[in-house]
């Protein structure tokens, strides 16, 4: 389709681009799409941030200096490289476009990709390639020098090392705490299928990616679902994103259909659902389930087999005073795995039923639940409150 001087354009450009991201325009793109498309891509990126009306694309012509057969394989050589995505409405008298502009590849997912290094490589020759390279991560060219490292004797054996063989250390891509571990989340579908323009670079964080794998996580929210509710948090304006939202969105998301051969492996949200024959959850259940995921760090499975004991030894109810104090004494105890949690339930306590465990048990506590005092309990209180559970504990024993 033959573009036109008089044909009309209007721009969706991101609000931002980085330091980054403007490097690797200039130094990696440029060299194979050529500068008449880079100054084609940032003048689009500063008319689309201020553009009001539709503009002629006379006026690109104009600010270009160049002819609109120019612009056209200009703006073709944005579209082949990913950084410009075209639309068209056409009329009898006149064609309207939209473009819609990509932020370009980090450098370093620039760097890391054979196809796109290969046509680097082409288009400004090996020892430039290599040289950039270094510059861009941090590191030195060894481009035009020639190796002479010492070939090195072990002096035990004797045994001369195999200079050959490449020594490297893959690092994780996502390097979160060992406690989190167990976050059930598939960041690689999330990422390919997240665009910049809806969560930027600059805001994948560790922490940040970490939150989104731990709500995914205890509430079972699927990468699809959790990309839309990223989407709601992300302030371009600002480059800012609001983790507080992303948590309350999260908590108010029914958990996707999930089945396991394993209950226990199951999120907590659906999980706890199971347990109340599919009644939904309250906020307040959901916060708690999102404090020992987030806070307490306990893998999905810790979690199911808490909240099994709690409701056991508390007349089905999840009181927030008391998980806390539960969650303490097993972080505490050094629970984190299945097998610790389901040990530690049988050797501690048999929890029986009915009126007598709650008012022998928790009598007191409950007591000033139901009054409403939602006063910090004293440290008198919560020693009775221990000693209380505890003989519970044994009577339910001697009785077994």
């Amino acid at each position: 389709m033959e573009l036109k001087a008089k044909d009309t354009y209007r721009i969706e450009t991101p609000d931002f681009l980085s330091e980054d991201a403007m490097t690797s325009l200039i130094c990696l793109y440029e060299p194979i799409i050529g500068k008449t498309s880079t100054t084609l891509y940032l003048l689009l990126h500063a008319e689309g941030r201020k553009q009001h009306n539709q503009e002629s694309h006379a006026r690109l012509c104009s600010l270009l200096n160049i002819g609109i057969d120019e612009l056209e394989r200009a703006r073709i050589h944005l579209e082949e490289y990913l950084l410009l995505k075209c639309y068209v409405q056409e009329s009898d008298t006149k064609n309207s476009y939209v473009y819609v502009l990509n932020a370009p590849l980090p450098s370093s997912a620039f760097l890391s990709s054979n196809v796109y290094m290969s046509i680097y490589t082409h288009a400004v020759g090996k020892k430039n390639a290599e040289t950039t390279t270094a510059r861009l991560t941090g590191g030195v060219s060894t481009a035009g020098f020639r190796e002479i490292t010492r070939r090195v004797n072990h002096a035990a054996g004797r045994e001369t090392f195999d200079n050959d063989v490449v020594y490297t250390k893959v690092e994780p891509r996502y390097d979160f705490q060992n406690d989190d571990a167990d976050i059930s989340f598939d960041y690689e579908h999330f990422i390919a299928t997240t665009s910049t323009l809806v969560f930027p670079v600059e805001l994948r964080s560790q922490e940040n990616l970490r939150l989104i794998g731990k709500l995914a996580t205890v509430y079972g929210i699927s990468a699809d679902r959790m990309r839309i509710l990223v989407s709601r948090c992300v302030y371009l304006d600002s480059m800012t994103f609001d983790e507080e939202k992303l948590k309350v969105l999260a908590a108010k998301t029914q958990p996707d259909i999930t089945t396991a051969k394993d209950p226990y492996s199951l999120p907590p949200a659906s999980f706890l659902q199971a347990k109340q024959k599919g009644t939904p959850l309250t906020m307040a259940d959901k916060k708690i389930l999102e404090y020992l995921s987030v806070q307490e760090h306990f893998s999905n499975e810790v979690i199911n087999v808490m909240i099994e004991y709690i409701l056991k030894t508390s007349d089905n109810r999840l009181v927030p005073r008391f998980v806390e104090m539960v969650a303490g004494e097993w972080a505490r105890n050094g629970i984190r795995t299945k097998e610790d949690a389901m040990k530690y339930v049988s050797q501690n306590r048999k929890p029986s039923s009915g009126r007598r465990q709650k008012e022998d048990v928790l009598p007191a506590w409950y007591t000033k639940q139901q009054q409403g005092d939602d006063k910090p309990l004293s440290r008198e209180e919560i020693e009775m409150l221990q000693k209380g559970i505890h003989a519970a504990g044994k009577k339910d024993e001697g009785n077994a």
